[in-house]
């Protein structure tokens, strides 16, 4: 593989071999925006393990205990899958691209530009949209069980929204979000550790919950949910060009996603060991209200919401670079001027959809389904054999790997996705 990989690592962020001023200046600051391993590893822990913390036992309850099997699975076709996406923003040996969208275009032109547009922009506008209904939920339990004030979810939407709207229009790449992710990360871990001893101190009370080894007919489901709780390839791009060492991309991905493994098998395993069949998403609905389930609460919130200015980010810096919104094309204060107002209203928009369609599971699910099953393992897979040529895959067993990954990915989408449209039909008329 190095001698597909002599350029990894390259600075160049140009989009094509023109050596423009603006292309220069964008060279220049991006140098002076680099980040550690450290800082890249706690991005990736921070866009991807929250929800998925909370989501991750009931997907386990979909598909039976060989959902966790499955997870696992998930994790590696993860990391083989993005470890090649990065791979392909050299594919040139000239400059590195900046996203998944420009290697589409160079792989399969504007068709494949377009393709991968859309699932992109409907990750990077969906996960902020579970967030805040994540958020939401949450703020609105803490209130009423402590303080008896019921605002109502959509309210609490509208002001979790404006609390991440001032980090959302003032950070301008992922560097400057590192400090998010830090606290992000933090508080993962700790709401895995509450939820895992809660679980185990409830066990002995529970000891008559059914548990199944496998359910076929929501299986899908649990795939697609697995799929969004290791989403967050829309990203991966803008994280490794803040590295400082871009080589070492393959292993900080590889441990970040072994950390958000641990964590996924640590609190769905106990979970559903305790609620079987009757476990619940977001988890700590499950848990007997006290000082547990105040401390998920929180803490969860606070890592989904902020989460969300970094999934956004990466969605606002595809719009900023297609429209040449910055320092060098228009000067510092209208670059801010444009940025903000952009910004305002994407997160306004994501904040409209939230309040609409205010059901967590069912849209983690249906993201998981038809973005992520597409984004997270087909595209990177197809971008890359386009792009280098299904000879460069030397053994034939990493072949068969390869084709079953993409049939995989193309089951689960197929069947997850009209799946969880039917869930959620389901959810909002009955709502109704």
């Amino acid at each position: 593989m190095s001698n597909q990989w002599k350029n990894y690592g390259s600075t160049l962020l140009a989009t094509s071999d023109d050596s423009s001023d603006v292309c220069d200046n964008m060279i220049v600051e991006h140098i002076n925006h680099k980040g550690s391993n450290w800082t890249a590893y706690v991005n990736i822990l921070c866009i991807v393990a929250g929800s998925g913390t909370l989501g991750i036992p009931y997907a386990i309850r979909q598909g039976g205990w060989i959902s966790i099997l499955l997870l696992i699975l998930s994790a590696i076709m993860n990391v083989y899958a993005n470890t090649k996406l990065i791979e392909c923003l050299y594919h040139n040996n000239v400059s590195r691209r900046t996203s998944i969208t420009e290697v589409a275009y160079d792989a399969f032109g504007n068709a494949g530009s377009g393709f991968v547009n859309c699932f992109f922009n409907a990750t990077c506008i969906g996960a902020p949209i579970v967030y805040l209904i994540l958020s939401g939920e949450n703020f609105k339990k803490l209130f009423e069980d402590n303080f008896g004030i019921d605002l109502g979810i959509g309210t609490w939407i509208f002001i979790c929204g404006g609390m991440m709207c001032v980090p959302y229009v003032m950070l301008k790449n992922m560097k400057e979000a590192s400090w998010l992710s830090i606290f992000g990360a933090l508080t993962t871990g700790l709401v895995v550790v509450v939820v895992f001893i809660a679980s185990l101190m409830e066990l002995p009370n529970n000891r008559d919950k059914e548990h199944q080894i496998i359910h076929l007919r929501h299986m899908p489901i649990a795939l697609a949910t697995a799929f969004f709780s290791y989403g967050g390839n829309v990203v991966y791009p803008h994280v490794e060009a803040s590295m400082e060492h871009p080589k070492a991309w393959p292993k900080v991905l590889g441990l970040a996603t072994f950390t958000i493994t641990f964590f996924y098998l640590l609190i769905g395993i106990s979970a559903y060991a305790t609620y079987g069949d009757d476990t619940l998403s977001p988890i700590y609905k499950n848990l007997p209200a006290g000082l547990a389930v105040t401390i998920s609460v929180i803490m969860i919130s606070i890592h989904v919401l902020m989460a969300l200015p970094i999934y956004l980010t990466a969605f606002a810096l595809e719009v900023e670079d297609y429209l040449s919104i910055n320092v060098a094309t228009l000067g510092k204060n209208r670059e801010f001027t444009y940025r903000a107002a952009i910004r305002i209203l994407t997160l306004s928009f994501a904040i409209s959809i939230a309040n609409v369609v205010p059901y967590f599971a069912d849209i983690m699910a249906l993201i998981g389904a038809i973005s992520q099953g597409v984004l997270l393992i087909f595209m990177p897979i197809v971008i890359w054999i386009k792009l280098f040529g299904w000879d460069s895959i030397n053994s034939w067993k990493e072949k068969l790997w390869v084709i079953f990954l993409l049939m995989f990915s193309v089951i689960v989408t197929f069947t997850g996705t009209i799946l969880a449209i039917y869930d959620l039909y389901a959810d909002i008329t009955d709502h109704k």
